[in-house]
């Protein structure tokens, strides 16, 4: 799994010569809706916060339905799920389908794709044979392609290059992940900070250590964590690590280095994680070097970082209730 990571540049370039089948403007959008889950629904996490500067506020739901109330003429709808076969991620787009037909899709295979050739949806086919966390990049760079390709500009060509150019730096990640495996090795409950721009790349690190290297990890996010995080640390005495995610704004880096200090005031180990570029390449970058690592702490532990056992039976739970599911 560890060279899947290692050839993300080489997954991004592919990515970026993808076709878009049934590729069609949409006038009037004013607004985009993120459909999926884990590995696939954390890429609508990052075109939320990559969005914050463009024309266009991004939602994202990771559920069995969309709320009516969120669909109108304005709205479009991205589907994304890696396998294709993602129950929510179906649903949810069926639901949609009786409101809209301003829906596109992403996937490597399964019922969604079906889904958009039979209602003639734009669509994207992505490489397949991949853990979805690990098609990251391949899925980003899909979507800006897919809303591009539709009329809906969240970024420019140069920028989305300039992101992709990043993941050359291989040798730079791995010596930055090889720091945080020494750094978290030991930890029962490391805790990620980051301000709200950040915290989809909060959400990655949680979910790669939990999926890859199978421990539990807290989130916090500021400046919400100082009205009710920052006081669960009074009066207890569990005691553990800490990853800080260094932000490109000057007061953010502040309130980080306020927490920083009070969480090592009593008694928690600091490790700041320093990115550099725009939010896209910090994203990617970021992304990348914690899926290294969490892959090595896998390894460490003896632990096979591509089975989630837990996940596959959930899914067979789900099978059997799919019936109870109404449209």
């Amino acid at each position: 799994m560890l060279e899947d990571y290692i050839k993300w540049y080489e997954y991004s370039l592919e990515a970026l010569s993808y076709e878009v089948v049934n590729a069609r403007l949409f006038n009037g959008i004013k607004k985009i809706v993120v459909l999926g889950m884990g590995g696939s629904g954390i890429v609508g996490d990052m075109l939320s916060s990559i969005a914050s500067t463009s024309n266009y506020p991004v939602y994202v739901y990771k559920d069995f339905y969309i709320p009516r109330n969120v669909i109108d003429d304005s709205t479009f709808i991205l589907s994304i799920s890696y396998s294709g076969n993602t129950l929510e991620t179906i649903l949810s787009t069926k639901k949609a389908l009786q409101h809209t037909n301003a829906i596109a899709i992403i996937a490597s295979d399964g019922e969604l794709l079906e889904i958009a050739k039979s209602n003639n949806l734009p669509y994207i086919i992505v490489r397949g044979g991949l853990a979805p966390r690990a098609a990251l990049p391949i899925m980003l760079i899909a979507s800006f392609k897919l809303l591009s390709s539709c009329g809906i500009e969240l970024i420019s060509n140069q920028e989305l290059l300039k992101a992709i150019n990043i993941l050359r730096n291989i040798d730079e990640a791995e010596k930055i992940s090889t720091e945080i495996l020494g750094f978290i090795k030991s930890s029962k409950l490391p805790t990620v900070v980051s301000s709200l721009r950040y915290a989809a790349l909060a959400i990655r690190i949680k979910n790669e250590f939990n999926e890859n290297s199978k421990i539990p990890v807290k989130v916090e996010i500021l400046p919400e964590l100082f009205h009710n995080d920052i006081v669960g640390w009074e009066a207890t005495e569990f005691k553990d690590k800490a990853i800080f995610i260094d932000s490109d704004i000057e007061y953010e880096n502040k309130l980080i280095n306020f927490y920083a200090d009070y969480l090592r005031d009593i008694g928690i180990d600091i490790y700041l994680l320093k990115l550099k570029g725009n939010i896209i390449e910090r994203f990617i970058f970021g992304s990348l070097i914690i899926g290294i690592a969490s892959v090595k702490l896998a390894q460490m532990r003896g632990i096979d970082p591509l089975k989630t056992k837990s996940i596959t039976m959930y899914k067979k739970m789900l099978q059997d209730i799919r019936s109870l599911f109404t449209l």
